[in-house]
């Protein structure tokens, strides 16, 4: 298979909501150093130093969580690896049951989604996208409120639907990009 994830590097949004820098890599497993399990991992963290930790921001301040909007630079520009780390510290402190927490639950699993198609995972990458739309649905009921976070989450939830409709084609195998149809989040 074709090393997608460089090919994908064309399409990646420019937008950026923090200034935090990217890391050296986007983590594909099998074909880099792990993040943080190995020495050479570009988030490893030596034994007997702090790992950073995520802090915890009420959903209507989405604009002050830097974790959060940190998440979104990674996912947008195809680390999704790493996005779905940024979104899960994140997605810890939230309280169970939330709307919040749903939401968080929802992108993890999107971004978590994107790295099987990489990997030519197809069922799951159709599985996570399956339970990332359970996840978006209770988001939505339970916030009460089109607009949750920053995202319209049945307009977020439309396009990362049809993305995955053409992406996991039964007839393409392995799953084929579609970089035009992409799923960007894009908070406002």
């Amino acid at each position: 298979m074709k090393n997608q994830a460089q090919d994908w590097a064309s399409f990646i949004q420019t937008t950026r909501y923090t200034q935090r820098s990217f890391p050296p890599y986007r983590f594909i497993p099998g074909r880099h150093p792990h993040p943080i399990a190995s020495p050479q991992g570009h988030s490893y963290v030596p034994p007997g130093h702090e790992e950073p930790q995520p802090v915890y921001v009420p959903p209507e301040r989405w604009r002050e969580s830097e974790d959060y909007l940190y998440g979104c630079d990674l996912y947008n520009h195809a680390y999704w690896w790493e996005a779905h780390e940024a979104w899960e510290g994140l997605w810890r402190l939230t309280p169970k049951g939330s709307a919040q927490r749903h939401l968080i639950q929802s992108l993890i699993q999107v971004a978590a989604a994107q790295l099987k198609i990489v990997l030519g995972r197809t069922r799951a990458a159709f599985d996570l996208r399956e339970s990332s739309s359970q996840h978006l649905a209770l988001a939505l009921e339970l916030s009460g409120q089109p607009r949750f976070m920053g995202l319209n989450l049945a307009e977020w939830r439309r396009s990362v639907d049809h993305y995955f409709e053409l992406v996991l084609d039964p007839e393409a195998d392995p799953p084929t990009h579609r970089p035009d149809h992409f799923p960007y989040c894009l908070p406002t």
